[in-house]
């Protein structure tokens, strides 16, 4: 291998419930829930189609679905279709005890992310987007003093923001090229273009996709929303994610000819853009994570703070700012029902903190750690 190429095996540790979202849901008419057993089970549906059309239950499938009460399992006790029947259809199943414990309670399933073969792997562009942030949030909390017309930009579009109702999405990816440009794109190979992404050095950093892993290490998680005080809120979503405890395995590759950060430099990151999230935001609560110097938030569910770089950038200062963008970018349905402005008055924004129970024991989404050894 060239001099210039470092190859590290990283090796990511699931420390809370990690969900990588795959876009797709499953509503709880296409989920068997069996409250004995304390299982869900996720069927193959074109198997299970097929078995219902070839036995004359296809109209009887059609009514049901139409309804708007009724549950899968249910169906199939109605229709004395056994379960050494329809466990022939079953891809999988999770362990549902702390995520679905009554067939009353209509929980959509959010799916977790699967290659072709139907095995669990985390993209590296997850990784590395989580990595990207690290680096851009910690450098914005280091050189904070140095930033100070970056930081009245951002301020200002965010009352920009409150006038033209723009999209959250719209107004972070706006915020965050902006910031990208100053830290990451310090290559010349457009020097009249800045901005082109041929001049951003995280060219140089590559990830390979997980070593997949098998359903196996899939659990299912219940939905918390979380105040400072402890109350809470379970909402009736639920995702499949990789169980705690689990190991993920990654090539990570450094250009040192592009890009300057290896390892030394990103776990400095991951440390100092943790140390902002815990005093700006997972601090302020009771059951705030007490974060390692190589722990980190990835995947769905792991919320604003942890994906964002305001706080890196505006400091304690910045919950006026976080505050002002929630609300402003909430949906005027729900706007006065979620009160984000009021976040300024509680101390924290936003103001609960994304849980989930597993086992018996809270958990925050997609905490992990990582480690990188030179190959």
């Amino acid at each position: 291998m060239q001099d210039y190429l470092k190859t590290y095996r990283a090796v990511l540790t699931v420390e809370g419930p990690l969900h990588i979202g795959a876009g797709h849901s499953i509503s709880k008419k296409e989920y068997i829930f069996d409250s004995r057993a304390q299982k869900v089970y996720i069927p193959d549906l074109p198997k299970m189609y097929y078995w219902l059309w070839r036995n004359g239950y296809q109209d009887r499938f059609e009514e049901y679905l139409l309804k708007k009460n009724g549950d899968l399992y249910g169906w199939l006790c109605k229709n004395k279709i056994a379960p050494q029947t329809w466990r022939q259809w079953i891809a999988y199943a999770l362990n549902s005890a702390d995520a679905v414990n009554d067939v009353r309670t209509k929980i959509e399933i959010q799916t977790c992310m699967k290659d072709k073969y139907g095995q669990i792997y985390v993209p590296g562009s997850s990784l590395k987007g989580a990595l990207r942030t690290a680096i851009l949030g910690a450098v914005l909390y280091k050189n904070r003093p140095k930033l100070v017309n970056e930081s009245s930009k951002i301020v200002q579009s965010i009352m920009q923001a409150e006038k033209q109702r723009i999209a959250r999405n719209r107004l972070l990816r706006d915020e965050n090229e902006m910031l990208a440009e100053r830290v990451f794109h310090t290559l010349v190979r457009n020097d009249k273009k800045k901005s082109d992404k041929v001049n951003d050095f995280m060219a140089g950093l590559r990830v390979s996709d997980s070593k997949p892993l098998t359903t196996d290490c899939l659990i299912l998680c219940r939905k918390q929303d979380e105040r400072k005080d402890g109350e809470k809120k379970e909402l009736n979503l639920a995702r499949e994610c990789i169980r705690p405890g689990t190991k993920l395995e990654f090539d990570v590759t450094v250009d040192t000819t592009l890009c300057k950060w290896e390892k030394a430099q990103i776990l400095w990151a991951l440390r100092f853009f943790g140390q902002c999230y815990t005093e700006c935001f997972g601090g302020k609560f009771a059951s705030g994570d007490k974060l390692a110097p190589n722990m980190f938030y990835l995947g769905g569910g792991s919320g604003f703070a942890s994906k964002t770089v305001v706080y890196p950038l505006l400091g304690s200062a910045g919950l006026k700012t976080v505050s002002k963008i929630i609300d402003t970018t909430l949906p005027v349905k729900i706007r006065h029902q979620h009160k984000h402005f009021k976040d300024v008055q509680e101390g924290v924004s936003p103001h609960t903190i994304k849980k989930t129970t597993y086992n018996g024991r809270k958990y925050s989404f997609g905490l992990c750690s990582l480690d990188m050894e030179e190959i």
